[in-house]
């Protein structure tokens, strides 16, 4: 059967809108089901209880923030600290310090009070001090981190790194690995200035160090 000419066209220039519709339809399935996938494939991280030895309190708050964005960048939901510090008041658990972290029973309880996969929790210490360099001071800050991720399904810690320093002045890759678990950009300390931005920068290098391997992994 022969068609005419300007059928053919006609037929032509109506087919091309659907054709080209499908697979972009097909692409937005696809995209759709894998972020649904890498949405709900680790679930929900808490980062409490902290503990700490020196440092002021915006260092310290920079921390617990620095482990949040640690625990997001390992792909899980951030469980808000005013939640986490609630469930451990409502539960009446031990208050940690800095050389009595919590037992595993109470890391449980206070997990699955939050229906929490996952805890980060662990102490920092720093040690500030000024030092001469050529013609003047220089402050520099150094953090200490025991860091760990307690499971609560398995209720076992299933990841630990001890004594991980970060130095506010890193000249190593040291901080490039922090800035890799990161998502804050790390705090710029100037070279004679105050102490609270050095011990910043140096926790968030500390902590960087100590979860890349559990992040990464």
């Amino acid at each position: 059967m022969n068609i005419p000419i300007k059928y053919l066209k006609a037929l032509l220039i109506c087919s091309a809108p659907v054709a080209l519709a499908l697979p972009a339809a097909t692409l937005h399935l696809h995209v759709a089901r894998a972020t649904r996938s890498q949405a709900e494939s680790r679930g929900t991280a808490v980062a409490y209880p902290w503990v700490f030895s020196d440092g002021n309190v915006t260092s310290r708050g920079r921390a617990v923030t620095s482990a949040e964005e640690i625990g997001r960048k390992a792909g899980y939901v951030s469980i808000p600290r005013s939640d986490a510090k609630a469930a451990w008041s409502a539960d009446h658990l031990p208050r940690p310090s800095y050389r009595n972290l919590p037992s595993r029973s109470s890391l449980e309880a206070f997990g699955n009070s939050l229906h929490a996969n996952e805890v980060l929790y662990g102490s920092v210490s720093w040690n500030t001090r000024s030092i001469w360099v050529n013609l003047g001071p220089k402050t520099i800050s150094t953090a200490t981190v025991d860091a760990y991720v307690f499971d609560v399904s398995s209720k076992k810690v299933v990841f630990k790194m001890k004594g991980v320093t970060g130095r506010s002045d890193e000249k190593s890759n040291g901080y490039k690995i922090a800035a890799d678990v990161l998502i804050s950009p790390l705090v710029t300390a100037v070279s004679g200035g105050p102490a609270t931005p050095r011990e910043q920068r140096a926790v968030q290098i500390a902590l960087g160090r100590a979860y890349h391997t559990w992040v990464r992994s």
